[in-house]
C-alpha cells in the first residue's frame, strides 16, 4: 500500500525496504522533481517512531553535498520522510553487481564523505548504521550518505567514523576481507589510502581527520598508451586471421578446445597451444613482487562443476616463472557464472606463504581460498579474498596457514571477443617473508 503524504506528493512505485523503513520513489508536484519516501512501519513501537523522527530531525540540520538531503518529516503518529533522490543505487548494489568504486573517483568522493560526515556530527547528529548500503553513488553525481533513522541502539560519532573507513576499504576492494588493502587491488591507488582507512577503522582519528587525511593524498591515474591497439583487438583479429587461414587450406575447420563441454566439432588439439592472449605488461605495484623467497609448489587443475578438465596439461605454465606462457581455461559462449561456480588452479606449497603474486588476464574475477584438505566441492574451502585482476602483478597478502591446500578460483571471465569468454594465468608465486 502506498504511503499517506500530502497532496503534492505523488508516488510511482515501491523501491524496496531497508530493515524496518519502506521506500518510494515519488513525485514533488510542487517543485517538478522526484524525491525518495522513507516510509517506518506500522507496527513500529512509540521508542522506535521517536528514534525515526527525532534521528531524521537531527540529519535535517546539516547541509553538504556529500549528505542527502531532507526535505520534510512527519510526525510520530504518521513516522515518514522526504528525502533527495540519489539515484536509486548505493555501493552495496554495485558491489553485489560485481563494480567496485571507480579508482578515479574514489578519492574525492572519499574525502567528501568524511567531510559531509563531519558535517553531520557539527550539528550534533549521527548517522549510526554506516555500511556499503547507506552511500549512495550514481553516475556523475557526488557520493552521498543515505538511509537516515535507521535502527541503530547504539550509534555514536566514534562509531559513525569506523564504519565509514571500513564502507570506504570496501567500496574499492570490492570485498569485506579486512587484509585485503585497497592500493593491493586498486590500480595506481596510494599506498597512503591504507594507512588513513586502518587508522579510521581502529578509531585514531574522528571524520575531520578521515577527510583531510584523504583529501591530502595525491591521486595521478594509471595512463594508458594511446594509439596502441590493446592486446584484446589483437586477439581478435588474430583469431581471424587464423580462421580465414584454416577455411583457405582446408576448405573448413572449427577450433574448438578437445576438452570443451560444447558439443561442436572439434579439430586435432597441437600437443603445446600457444597462449591466445599475450602477457599484461607489469607496471609498479605496491608491495614489490619480488620480495621473500618463492616458495615450491605442485600445481593442478580443479573443476569440480564442469566435466572435471580444464587443460590439465598447460597448468604447470602457471609456475615456471616465464609470464610468456600460462594456463588458459577454456573458451565459454557464456558468463562462466551462468555455466558454473567457477574454475581454478590448486597449490601444494612447501612453507608458510605471507603473499602471493598472480599475473592474469585483466578484467578476471578471483578468489582466494585455503582447506586443510582438498575438497571435493567448491563450498568446501575458507575465502581468504577476493577481487578482479588488473594489468602486471596482482599482490595478495595472506594469513598464516601452515600446510593444506590453496586455491586460486576464477569466478568470472573476461568477454575477450563478442561471447567469447575466457582467461590466461600467466605466473603464480607464493612468497615468504
Amino acid at each position: 500500500m502506498a504511503p499517506r503524504l500530502p497532496d503534492r506528493y505523488e508516488t510511482q512505485v515501491r523501491l524496496g525496504r531497508d530493515g524496518d523503513i519502506e521506500e518510494w520513489l515519488a513525485t514533488d508536484t510542487a517543485l517538478d522533481r522526484p524525491v525518495l519516501v522513507r516510509m517506518l512501519d506500522d507496527e513500529a513501537s512509540q521508542v522506535r517512531r521517536s528514534a525515526f523522527i527525532s534521528g531524521v530531525r537531527a540529519a535535517a540540520r546539516s547541509h553538504h553535498a556529500h549528505l542527502t538531503e531532507v526535505y520534510a518529516v512527519g510526525t510520530q503518529d504518521d513516522p515518514y520522510t522526504i528525502v533527495e533522490w540519489h539515484g536509486g543505487v548505493s555501493v552495496a548494489d554495485r558491489l553485489a553487481a560485481g563494480d567496485p568504486f571507480p579508482v578515479t573517483e574514489f578519492l574525492p568522493n572519499a574525502a567528501g564523505l568524511a567531510d559531509g560526515l563531519a558535517a553531520l556530527h557539527d550539528s550534533g547528529a549521527v548517522h549510526g548504521s554506516i555500511d556499503p548500503s547507506s552511500i549512495g553513488f550514481a553516475a556523475a553525481h557526488p557520493a552521498k550518505l543515505i538511509g537516515f533513522g535507521r535502527h541503530s541502539p547504539a550509534g555514536s560519532s566514534d562509531r559513525d567514523t569506523r564504519d565509514l573507513a571500513t564502507a570506504l576499504r570496501i567500496a574499492v576492494t570490492g570485498n569485506d576481507v579486512p587484509g585485503i588493502r585497497p592500493s593491493q587491488v586498486a590500480e595506481g591507488l596510494p599506498a597512503a589510502v591504507d594507512g588513513i582507512l586502518a587508522s579510521g577503522e581502529l578509531g585514531e582519528v574522528d571524520a575531520h581527520q578521515l577527510a583531510a587525511g584523504l583529501r591530502a593524498i595525491p591521486f595521478q591515474p594509471v595512463e594508458r598508451p594511446v594509439g596502441i591497439w590493446s592486446w584484446r583487438w589483437l586477439v581478435v583479429i588474430g583469431f581471424l586471421l587464423l580462421a580465414a587461414l584454416l577455411v583457405a587450406v582446408a576448405g573448413r575447420a572449427i577450433d574448438v578446445d578437445p576438452d570443451s563441454p560444447f558439443l561442436f566439432p572439434a579439430a586435432p588439439a597441437p600437443t603445446a597451444p600457444a597462449p591466445t592472449t599475450t602477457p599484461p605488461t607489469v607496471p609498479p605495484t605496491v608491495g614489490d613482487p619480488a620480495e621473500g623467497g618463492r616458495l615450491a609448489v605442485t600445481i593442478a587443475v580443479y573443476d569440480p562443476s564442469g566435466d572435471g578438465t580444464e587443460r590439465d596439461s598447460e597448468a604447470p605454465n602457471a609456475i615456471d616463472e616465464d609470464p610468456s606462457t600460462g594456463w588458459r581455461t577454456e573458451r565459454y559462449f557464456s558468463p562462466l557464472p551462468a555455466l558454473k561456480d567457477g574454475v581454478g588452479l590448486t597449490f601444494t606449497v612447501g612453507g608458510r606463504p605471507s603473499q602471493i603474486d598472480i599475473v592474469a588476464t585483466p578484467d578476471t574475477r578471483f578468489e582466494i581460498r585455503w582447506a586443510e584438505e582438498l575438497p571435493s566441492i567448491s563450498t568446501g574451502w575458507q575465502t581468504i579474498a577476493s577481487g578482479t585482476t588488473l594489468d602486471g602483478v596482482n599482490v595478495i597478502q595472506l594469513p598464516d596457514r601452515g600446510g593444506g591446500v590453496w586455491l586460486l578460483w576464477l569466478t568470472a571471465l573476461p568477454e575477450l571477443a563478442e561471447s567469447e569468454f575466457r582467461s590466461t594465468v600467466f605466473e603464480v608465486a607464493f612468497r615468504s617473508p
